[in-house]
């Protein structure tokens, strides 16, 4: 199973509101680590980590570079 890489998540929360976040997504334990970059007047300035527990996420993975050329883990 993939534990490291960009994509998106869907978080769906005890409120019964999902959120759509995207970024460098990694898996510990059961955790899913997200991490976004802030930008300031469309420069990246900065970056903050969100974790969620893994039983309540989504994960939609994009594919990488390798993967897209054919080749695999």
């Amino acid at each position: 199973m993939k534990t490291l890489g960009t994509g998106e998540v869907h978080f769906y929360g005890m409120d019964g509101k999902v959120q759509h976040l995207k970024g460098e997504v990694q898996i510990k334990d059961n955790r899913v680590v997200l991490s976004e970059i802030i930008y300031f007047n469309g420069r990246p300035n900065g970056m903050r980590e969100i974790n969620l527990p893994i039983e309540r996420c989504v994960i939609h993975w994009q594919p990488e570079v390798y993967e897209e050329i054919g080749f695999a883990e």
